[in-house]
């Protein structure tokens, strides 16, 4: 059994745990029965910001084209210490700002911060709980079949990074520049191009899909999935990226408080 001493360290981190639970549970039921149905189903109105979305798959050709002349380029230049990152999430924004200098709202009509800040948060606490609750029955599962989970690449390259520079340009790149980018790449340019051809459901689905492979980590693996669902979701909701891209940061930063506060403590 544990020594009670041992443990002291993590009340304060599972008490904030706790509360975020209830906050989640709250907004879950807030946000399913407090408000009223949309005049527009989801679907619809994903087909509908798809189908006025101005990206094209050339567009998608020219940026994939491009994230990989930089994969290849970063082989043969060296890098910094996150430079297998920024080779894909600095290009892609660059590429996505370049393709969007011509077309009209690339990111959909602009969002009241006052609404981005307040819808974010509800969105991001109502996840929470099956977001925990998804990530532990996939450890079970890893476990279970003989292949449980590490740590992902980019959370043991934040533990390994003590200089505070470093940390500090770590913080940077994973609260602001990679969902940016990921958000530019998955919900503004891939979904809407999925939804018109395939459909609103399959979209989501075949762009979660590749949101959750392109962080190539098992273990986090089906909460990326469901993390991407909700925010396509968002995305369908508002028509707006400010939306999801809020979220994704939220969540981004949410993890790393989270990985400090463990690593202070010992547990990791």
């Amino acid at each position: 059994m544990p020594d009670p001493a041992s443990l002291r360290p993590l009340l304060p981190v599972a008490a904030a745990m706790a509360a975020l639970l209830v906050a989640g549970v709250a907004a879950a039921f807030h946000l399913a029965l407090a408000r009223p149905p949309p005049a527009i189903p989801w679907p619809a109105r994903l087909r509908r910001l798809s189908v006025a979305s101005p990206w094209r798959a050339a567009d998608l050709a020219v940026l994939l084209l491009l994230i990989a002349l930089a994969q290849g380029l970063r082989r043969w230049l060296p890098l910094p210490v996150m430079g297998d990152m920024l080779a894909f999430h600095g290009v892609t924004l660059a590429g996505v700002i370049w393709l969007a200098r011509r077309k009209t709202r690339p990111f959909g009509p602009p969002l009241p911060w006052k609404t981005v800040v307040l819808q974010s948060l509800l969105r991001w606490l109502a996840i929470l709980p099956l977001l925990w609750f998804v990530s532990f029955v996939w450890q079970l599962m890893l476990t279970a079949i003989g292949h449980p989970a590490d740590l992902q690449y980019a959370i043991r390259l934040f533990l390994d990074t003590p200089a505070p520079a470093d940390r500090a340009g770590f913080i940077l790149f994973a609260v602001l520049l990679a969902p940016l980018a990921e958000e530019a790449l998955f919900r503004g340019m891939l979904l809407p191009l999925l939804v018109r051809r395939i459909g609103a459901a399959p979209g989501i689905l075949l762009s979660s899909l590749a949101f959750a492979l392109l962080h190539a980590d098992a273990g986090s693996f089906a909460a990326l999935g469901i993390l991407s669902v909700a925010l396509s979701l968002a995305y369908a909701r508002t028509g707006s990226l400010r939306l999801p891209v809020a979220m994704h940061m939220l969540f981004n930063a949410a993890n790393l408080l989270l990985l400090l506060a463990l690593s202070r403590t010992g547990v990791i």
